[in-house]
């Protein structure tokens, strides 16, 4: 028993696994540093929203939310609609966790985010992990997205000001951080297992174009983070019961 725990990748694996993320992580969270001071918000409380909240979807939608005048209750509401898809990350990544207890359960999954599932969700299957490898990826994410953000809050207006071509790419640095490590999770998933991934994909991108160029940009994230994950979520399933039937 005891060899077989130690082959389990380590806590010091997991911060390894979690550099991708950190990358992309630190100019994203420094985006949304800018943008809560720029929606009103103090540095302490940026830095606190991204230590409690600690979903870059949710707090960028948070921030442009308060500084449109969106009542609060509004403004929370979107963000646990956007935090729902979270619901379905823990149990696709069970079946390759080892010696979890519902403790050990409750503690990963408060760190579980897109970047951190696509990271686990392309390694896992390859090779088993325990709470340790877990807690070492997410980490490293959680520690660089804290300090991203500070950063951000605290002086990424100035940074900003004096390289204005920062602006664009700060902004784009979430998406494009989710969509280099999307790629190649598909490219290393079965073919028929893809289209889950794709369908989600492609239905979220097509509620929020159609929604912003419609005139509700308020509503239109909330409602790709649902119809997105909901759509694929519905595919794999039926992917899932082809193949029993199939056997």
């Amino acid at each position: 028993m005891r060899n077989e725990v130690a082959e389990y990748p380590s806590f010091t694996q997991g911060l390894g696994a979690s550099i991708p993320v950190v990358i992309g992580y630190v100019p994203a969270s420094v985006a949304f540093g800018v943008a809560a001071r720029g929606a009103g918000l103090g540095t302490t409380e940026a830095v606190l929203m991204s230590l409690i909240v600690y979903s870059g979807a949710s707090q960028l939608a948070i921030v442009g939310l308060v500084a449109a005048g969106v009542p609060w209750l509004v403004t929370a509401a979107t963000a646990l609609v956007l935090g729902l898809r979270h619901v379905i990350y823990g149990p696709s990544l069970a079946p390759h966790l080892r010696g979890f207890t519902p403790r050990h359960s409750a503690l990963a999954a408060f760190g579980l985010t897109d970047e951190v599932f696509a990271v686990a969700a392309s390694s896992l299957p390859h090779r088993p992990a325990g709470l340790g490898w877990m807690l070492g990826l997410e980490l490293g994410a959680y520690v660089s997205w804290a300090l991203g953000s500070l950063l951000g809050a605290a002086a990424g207006a100035a940074l900003v000001e004096a390289l204005p071509i920062l602006a664009p790419a700060l902004s784009f640095a979430l998406p494009a951080l989710f969509v280099a490590l999307l790629v190649p999770m598909v490219r290393a998933t079965p073919r028929e297992k893809t289209k889950p991934i794709v369908a989600t994909v492609l239905a979220a991108g097509a509620v929020a174009t159609t929604l912003h160029l419609a005139g509700f940009q308020a509503w239109s994230i909330p409602a790709a983070g649902v119809a997105g994950p909901a759509l694929g979520l519905l595919l794999a399933k039926t992917t899932a019961n082809r193949g029993q039937e199939g056997e």
